[in-house]
């Protein structure tokens, strides 16, 4: 459309014509392209990225049930040595060994010497047979007989972790002796049978009119779905009694259970060794100086997984 305007002393001009919206395809053009892109669908994830999310995963997981195998069967063996060094020095020191003193020691504290010359074995036993006694090496039922009584002593240890002391107990034949020393002094035994308990049968142990020491663990190696027992008599008398009734009963699960105290820690600990590993995956996928971050989360990592790994080693067996 023309629009006329009259100035004085001009006439009439023509003035420019004025666009109006109904005439600017170019505005409707970039509008509606605008609208494309906003209804534009977002890029689909690679499929390759998301094999690799998986496979970094998987490698992950495998990559912790190795480090869990490592703990349990090489690093608990440190650990062992460890604590067989600290009972040694508890012997060695002023205060002596409670038990050849005459006095009850407190669970998981020196209690007597068990050396079993055919296989080269020499251990510090403690007072306890639970999961985290038998962490420092054998463990005296709480409750069985002194060694050298009447009655029976009642020793646990360990097969395959911490040390194995009772590795090759299964090698003993009958006639092999088996030393103990303890609160009344130093006492042999000569072994008279070796057998495989299955789970529910019950366990040659407990109160005798004898006197017998019988060594408990677990056995296959790995897998401890049964208990592996060698009993062994006294040689020479008894230097006491121990009344009947008063004597320790081994429990059904005895050496085939764990601590099942240690469930929640368990799971706590590893919640957080899976969030420490999502963290510094995720900063090491941002980050130009991936070393840098290995270098600060690793002592983290070996930390959690050190606590994770304590706790998960707790529920199994006790002898295993």
């Amino acid at each position: 459309m023309v629009v006329t305007a009259f100035e004085p002393g001009l006439g009439e001009r023509a003035m420019p014509e004025v666009p109006t919206a109904e005439a600017s395809p170019s505005v409707v053009r970039t509008s509606a392209g605008d609208s494309e892109q906003g209804r534009r669908p977002k890029p689909r994830r690679k499929p390759g990225s998301i094999l690799m999310t998986i496979a970094t995963i998987t490698a992950g997981a495998g990559l912790m049930v190795v480090a869990f195998a490592a703990y349990l069967f090489g690093f608990t063996s440190l650990e062992a040595f460890h604590s067989q060094h600290r009972l040694a020095e508890q012997l060695a020191g002023s205060a002596g060994l409670a038990a050849l003193n005459g006095t009850t020691p407190a669970e998981g504290q020196a209690v007597a010497i068990l050396a079993i010359p055919t296989l080269g074995i020499r251990q510090i036993v403690v007072e306890g047979t639970s999961s985290e006694d038998l962490e420092a090496g054998p463990g005296l039922l709480i409750g069985s007989a002194p060694p050298g009584t009447r009655g029976d002593v009642v020793i646990a240890g360990r097969r395959t972790t911490y040390g194995s002391p009772f590795a090759r107990i299964d090698s003993l034949h009958p006639g092999d002796p088996l030393v103990v020393t303890g609160a009344l002094g130093k006492f042999t035994y000569v072994v008279t049978a070796t057998r495989v308990v299955s789970p529910g049968s019950p366990l040659p142990a407990g109160p005798t009119a004898g006197a017998r020491l019988t060594l408990v663990t677990s056995t296959p190696a790995v897998r401890a779905t049964s208990l592996l027992i060698v009993t062994a008599g006294l040689v020479g008398k008894p230097v006491a009694s121990v009344p009947v009734s008063a004597a320790a009963r081994p429990p059904t699960q005895f050496g085939l259970a764990g601590d099942s105290s240690a469930t929640a820690p368990a799971i706590l600990w590893g919640e957080a060794l899976i969030a420490v590993l999502l963290v510094a995956w995720y900063f090491v996928r941002r980050s130009r100086k991936g070393w840098l971050v290995y270098g600060l989360a690793a002592p983290i990592v070996i930390a959690t997984a050190l606590l994770c790994f304590a706790n998960v080693a707790a529920l199994l067996p006790a002898t295993l």
